[in-house]
Order: C-alpha cells, then sequence, then structure tokens
C-alpha cells in the first residue's frame, strides 16, 4: 500500500485515527495544578467520561473500516442498511465529533492541550470522511 497513491480521504484518515486513539487515551484533557504537583485527567475519565468513551468507539470503528476499505473493498461486508461504507463512516464522525464537542462545551475548566490536540485531529478525521461522502462512493450496495 502505497500512501502517496491513495485517495486523499485515506491519506486524512489513516494517519489522524491512531494518533485521535493516543490523543483520547493518555493526552491531558483536563489538569489542575503545575508540575509534579499537578494533577491530569485524559479525555475517558471524568468529568464527562461516557462522552470521551463514545468518541473512543466511533474512532476504533472509523479506523478499522478505513484501514479494510484503503486494503481493497471487497474485504468488508455489505454495509448496513443499504447505505455506502463511505456514509458510515461520515456518521461515525459526526457522532465522534459531537460526542468531542459536547464534552469540551460542558466543562470548560482546566483544560489541557489534550483537548485542543483531541478537537483538531478529530476535525481533520472529519474532514476525510466528509471528502469520502462527496467524492462518490466506490461500494455502494445494488
Amino acid at each position: 500500500m502505497d500512501f502517496q497513491n491513495l485517495e486523499r480521504r485515506f491519506q486524512l484518515m489513516l494517519p489522524t485515527a491512531p494518533i485521535l486513539l493516543l490523543f483520547l487515551i493518555f493526552a491531558p484533557w483536563h489538569q489542575f495544578g503545575e508540575g509534579s504537583w499537578g494533577l491530569s485527567q485524559s479525555a475517558i475519565q471524568a468529568p464527562n467520561a461516557l462522552l470521551g468513551v463514545i468518541a473512543l468507539l466511533a474512532v476504533v470503528i472509523s479506523m478499522l473500516i478505513s484501514f479494510a476499505q484503503a486494503l481493497g473493498s471487497d474485504k468488508l461486508p455489505e454495509s448496513p442498511q443499504g447505505k455506502s461504507w463511505e456514509e458510515v463512516l461520515f456518521l461515525v464522525g459526526a457522532v465522534m465529533m459531537g460526542a468531542l464537542l459536547l464534552k469540551l462545551i460542558l466543562e470548560t475548566s482546566f483544560l489541557g492541550w489534550g483537548a485542543w490536540a483531541c478537537i483538531i485531529a478529530a476535525a481533520i478525521n472529519f474532514y476525510g470522511a466528509y471528502v469520502g461522502r462527496q467524492s462518490g462512493s466506490t461500494s455502494q450496495n445494488p
């Protein structure tokens, strides 16, 4: 698989999904205190941990579908409800962005650098899903 020959949506989604996965798990979404006495919490920890877990699951689903599509669409089963896989990726990306934005809006105190890194990586990933949806379906069900 040559990265330069992949479609633009894969060039956007494939690198950002693992990065976003790491940011959601390890980067400080909330940071209390300074230095060695400080306490930091990732996106999948309280407050509003459920929204972080929803975003994490959406990233995993998006990453698996994207990798399977990049390796070849014949490896994927038929998409659910007659939708194309591009539409499914777009909906999963919308859920991911919605969960992260809601988590950001609900608790804005003591935000760490991880919150902004997650939002930026998720926006790039969602844009890749948007590009894939706009470019048309390559695996449309009959």
